[in-house]
Parts: C-alpha cells; structure tokens; sequence
C-alpha cells in the first residue's frame, strides 16, 4: 500500500497543469503552463504583389545609391516632364503636397499608375515596395523611440493603424484628394476630354467594383488586380518613394511626419488585458516592487441605483493609478488596468530617433522578456 501511495503521489506531481495565462514580464513554469504558439511577427510592408527586381533587370548607376537613376532594362513608356506639366490635376497635386522643384511631374504621373494587364507605360509597382519599407522604418523607429515598452502585438497594431492599407487610403482620398479613373472611354470622347488628363488620375485593375451603395460587383481575378484600398495606398507609398529619389532622406522623414505620423492614433485603446491583477503582480514583483493593494478613495450613492466606487492602486505608499465604477470589482479591475497602461505607455521627455543627427541611445529598463 506504501508502494502504489508513492506511486500516486508522483503521478500527481509530475502530470502537467495546463492553463491559459495573460502574456508576462515573468518567465512561466514550463511544467504549469502549456506550450505558447509561435508568434511571427513582420513590420515590413512588402506585399506578395510586389516582386524585387534583380541585378541583371537593371541598369545600374556608379553610385548604387543614387536609387533616381536606376532603370529597367524592359523599360516602358514614360509621360514626359512636358507633358505632365499640361495636367491639371498632377500641377493641383503637385502643389497640394507643397513638393519640391526637384519633384518631377512625370514622377507624379508614374505613381498613379498601378500595373496593369494593358498598359505600356511605367508603373508604381517598385516604387510602391521602395516607400513601403521607407514607411516601415520611420513609422516604427519613431514608434519604438516614443513608447520603449509597448509589447510587440501593440507595436505591430500600432504600425498598421498608421501605414495600412485602409489608412493609406484615407490619406490619399480625403487627405490629398486623389481620384481614380472611373469615367468610360465613352464618357471621355463625349465630355472631349484629351486622353492625356487620364494619366492624373489612378488607374488599376480593379478587383471589385461598386455599382451602387450598398452592391459591390467582384470582376475576374488577375494577377495585376488590385481591391481599391491597396491601389490607393500603393500610390501613396510610390509618392513617398519619389520624395527619397528627388529629394533625399531628410526631407523624405519630414514628408512622413507631417503626412502619415501627424494623425491621431489611439494607441491606449489597443490593449486588452485578460487577467489584469495577476499581470500587475507579476510585473511589479520583476520590478522588486511590493505586491500591488487597492484602498478605497472616495465613494457616492452605495445605496442608490447609480453607485460610483472611486479607488487606488498602490505599491506601498506609492500610487500607481485610480480607478473608478459602479460597482468595488469594477473599480479594481479599472485600476489595475489604468496600472499596466502606465507602464506600457511610457514615453520619454525628449526622444530622439536613431535617424537624428544628435541621437543617443536612452536606456530605459531591461525590457519584456517574450516567450
């Protein structure tokens, strides 16, 4: 009976405990704690549509990177810098976006133009993967330069709200008010309008089509389709592209600032903690904090139909952050909440980015170990 007793008592031991458990600071037991699933996390923008050109395709210049002066070898037809000058809504643009003299006309036109199955001009496709990875690394250095502690989910969340699809395409519609080509060849020999002006507007192969509010027509599915969000944000990134080429890294960063890291972006709201007290007690013992404590501030109508709780997380006698609810579980749980969100959105008085001139490295803590 000792024996099969012993015997027991080791499979108890040794069976593994599986449970689900919030991401952190604190590496978990692996024999409490199952497996996590890999997570692969990419900041870079490069679609599949988009195919690197090799080597031999090009005519490279002396200086590799002169990237204004590289060529294809197949290269297609190209609107003249004259010609592009006589379209109203390449000037109108042009000067929208407060560019440069150095800024071609013609560069404008070949950034409207996506690829498309019957087209013999030069399109944004390399263009398009050029600033897509201009915009990944400005967007997320000045990210990680802002918010040293966001997790890496919130990190890739945050770099999509800023440089997605459906962003980029707000910011090419409503912010720089570019339009698509979507009058007939009938409509154009009607209104007499010179086929030149088509190159002003974007033009794609559309992979849906909206006939009317409310019923989108799904068109045959080429290689060279494209759904309206991508095409517009393709432009958007083709343009960025041709600020690098014309006007060089600095002015290229500006361009960014003041076009695409300008807009309000919620970041805070992006969290979402499934434990937020366990978290928290993790987290300040990493920290060799003392275990966190909820003490009641302030209360109003306990015995009424709308009670509001206000109470305080503290580590000791230091307050961490308050919280406030209808009910004392509530109140916890907001403040444990607002805890966490303190930490993760840390931001530096004065960050710099590595791309400054003047930048020094600031160390911040030893950062989230992930697993």
């Amino acid at each position: 009976m000792l024996g099969c007793s012993r015997r027991l008592f080791y499979r108890v031991r040794l069976s593994p405990i599986r449970r689900t458990l919030s991401t952190s600071p604190v590496k978990p037991n692996p024999l409490t704690v199952a497996p996590a699933r890999k997570r692969n996390f990419k900041f870079s923008y490069e679609r599949s549509s988009h195919t690197i050109v090799e080597e031999p395709e090009l005519k490279v210049p002396e200086n590799k990177l002169d990237f204004a002066n590289y060529q294809r070898n197949s290269y297609k037809l190209k609107i003249s810098e004259e010609d592009a000058k006589k379209i109203p809504s390449i000037l109108t643009l042009h000067a929208r976006l407060v560019l440069s003299s150095k800024y071609q006309y013609s560069t404008l036109v070949r950034a409207l133009t996506c690829q498309m199955k019957e087209n013999e001009y030069a399109d944004n496709k390399q263009m398009a993967l050029f600033g897509a990875n201009l915009l990944s690394f400005y967007v997320t250095e000045n990210l990680i330069s802002n918010y040293p502690r966001l997790p890496i989910s919130i990190l890739k969340t945050a770099t999509d709200a800023y440089i997605g699809d459906f962003s980029l395409c707000d910011v090419a519609q409503n912010s720089w008010g570019i339009e698509q080509d979507e009058t007939s060849n009938l409509e154009k020999y009607l209104s007499s309008e010179p086929k030149l002006f088509r190159f002003g507007r974007l033009r794609y192969d559309k992979h849906t089509t909206q006939v009317e509010k409310g019923i989108t027509k799904f068109d045959n599915v080429t290689v060279t389709s494209l759904d309206h969000a991508t095409a517009f944000a393709d432009a958007v990134r083709a343009i960025v592209a041709g600020v690098y080429a014309h006007d060089g890294e600095e002015i290229t960063k500006k361009f960014i600032q003041s076009h695409v890291l300008s807009r309000k972006i919620d970041i805070s709201s992006m969290f979402q903690f499934r434990e937020p007290g366990k978290l928290l007690s993790r987290l300040l013992r990493v920290k060799q904090m003392e275990p966190p404590t909820v003490r009641l501030i302030s209360e109003t109508g306990r015995l009424s139909n709308s009670p509001i709780f206000v109470v305080g997380c503290f580590s000791g006698d230091s307050m961490l952050a308050g919280g406030e609810g209808s009910s004392l579980k509530e109140a916890r749980i907001r403040s444990f909440v607002n805890a966490l969100k303190a930490f993760y959105l840390y931001k530096p008085l004065d960050s710099k980015m590595p791309s400054d001139d003047d930048f020094k490295p600031l160390f911040v803590d030893e950062g989230e170990p992930f697993y």
